[in-house]
């Protein structure tokens, strides 16, 4: 997919998500997250604005942050259906935000990202 091809594609997803009520907002974006590295716009609690790269692939996230189930207590079981826990790629740790306050959101190339990450290599994983 080309840059012109991937900003209408994220336009378009921009559109849908905002046609949906709340409840199927945190379904649909978290679909995605386990799909793409997403580039999310979003307000804080204290009214700052924030862009965080992030993920739920677990190719992205370190072995020792990785949840491999919703256990009481992980990032992925502690989210209300108004917040989304996504890995961070910029932080290397678990963050979250509230979807009422997601600005805009893309799925962004690995070679598009301006800082450097770990990618997990599958026979580094666990299972």
């Amino acid at each position: 997919m080309d840059e012109i091809e991937r900003d209408y594609f994220n336009s378009c997803m921009n559109e849908h998500y905002d046609g949906l009520p709340i409840e199927k907002k945190h379904s649909y974006i978290k679909t995605i997250l386990g799909h793409d590295i997403v580039r999310v716009l979003f307000t804080k609690v204290d009214g700052s604005k924030r862009e965080m790269y992030c993920t739920l692939q677990d190719e992205f996230i370190p072995g020792h942050k990785q949840y491999y189930s919703d256990d009481e207590g992980s990032p992925r079981s502690r989210q209300s259906e108004s917040t989304v826990s996504a890995f961070d790629l910029e932080k290397t740790d678990w963050r979250s935000f509230k979807i009422d306050s997601v600005e805009d959101f893309g799925v962004v190339r690995e070679e598009d990202l301006q800082f450097t990450y770990e990618k997990t290599e599958w026979e580094d994983l666990p299972f």
